[in-house]
């Protein structure tokens, strides 16, 4: 077999080698994927849940926001309606998927089945577009499907699952430590995905465990915000963007359904990750 990088060696300084053995590396997975890593995106690709608003006892339509309590970012309370159906992850993506498809692992609590974090909002959205493109030419999406990041009203949505409480299993403080991994039972990243209960959806860590990145850029009410689940991006900051679900540092009032938090777009910390999105481009 004829041996490339061999050849490279030969004829490139000893300095610049490093550099074109990460770009050579990172041709050959998204050319010839290894077992490994195929396994890894048609796991990915199975655990997409179908979000089909106004079935199965869903409602398309749904109050965003809260009325009472919370803080302000989250009022006027606003009807927002769903037309589109959309697959969601039923978990957030864990250190050993972001790895083959990145190729490196940013995470500061190791663990193959860990959620990935320490991860910025653009690096966020370099995953999703490698993703893309890799599960694309695997044959397990449809050229016009997108991997991608939520929407803030996408989010909401899965995250209520068809309630109007404060989180998707009811009102009661008392049980979120069998939905959630928070500053009350957490002592750091350390659990796989999905230990805890899931949301009517069947969708796991959705409150608690990481902050996950929204695509929508940071607005500090709801005056003017889409009705139609739609990103926001008109007349956002455009230096931040929306973080959604709590994490393992905070208390039960930010793992609400509600709760949103604007940050930074270079913001990484060890509580923030992503959970995706699969759409059928318009």
């Amino acid at each position: 077999m004829y041996d490339h990088w061999t050849d490279v060696q030969r004829l490139l300084p000893k300095v610049t080698q490093p550099m074109y053995l990460a770009i050579f590396l990172t041709a050959a997975v998204a050319a010839d994927p290894s077992p490994e890593h195929l396994k890894l995106l048609k796991t990915f690709r199975a655990e997409f849940v179908q979000i089909s608003p106004g079935t199965a006892g869903f409602p398309a339509t749904f109050s965003m926001g809260r009325l009472q309590g919370g803080e302000d970012s989250q009022r006027p309370v606003h009807q927002v309606t769903l037309r589109d159906s959309f697959g969601i992850a039923k978990y957030e993506v864990p250190q050993n998927l972001w790895e083959a498809v990145m190729g490196s692992n940013p995470s500061k609590w190791k663990g193959p089945r860990n959620s990935v974090e320490w991860l910025s909002f653009d690096e966020a959205e370099r995953f999703c577009a490698r993703a893309t493109q890799q599960m694309r030419d695997a044959g397990l999406i449809q050229k016009n499907q997108t991997v991608r990041l939520p929407t803030e009203a996408e989010w909401e949505y899965v995250a209520r699952a068809g309630t109007s409480t404060v989180f998707s299993f009811g009102d009661d403080l008392e049980m979120l430590n069998d939905y959630a991994w928070h500053t009350g039972n957490a002592a750091g990243n350390d659990p796989p995905v999905g230990v805890k209960k899931p949301n009517a959806w069947g969708l796991y860590d959705i409150h608690g465990y990481l902050w996950e990145w929204c695509v929508d850029p940071g607005h500090t009410s709801y005056d003017g915000a889409p009705t139609d689940g739609s990103a926001w991006i008109a007349q956002g900051d455009q230096a931040t963007r929306i973080l959604r679900g709590g994490s393992w540092k905070d208390k039960g009032d930010k793992l609400t359904s509600s709760y949103r938090r604007l940050a930074e777009k270079d913001l990484r910390d060890d509580a923030v990750g992503l959970r995706c999105v699969l759409a059928t481009a318009k």
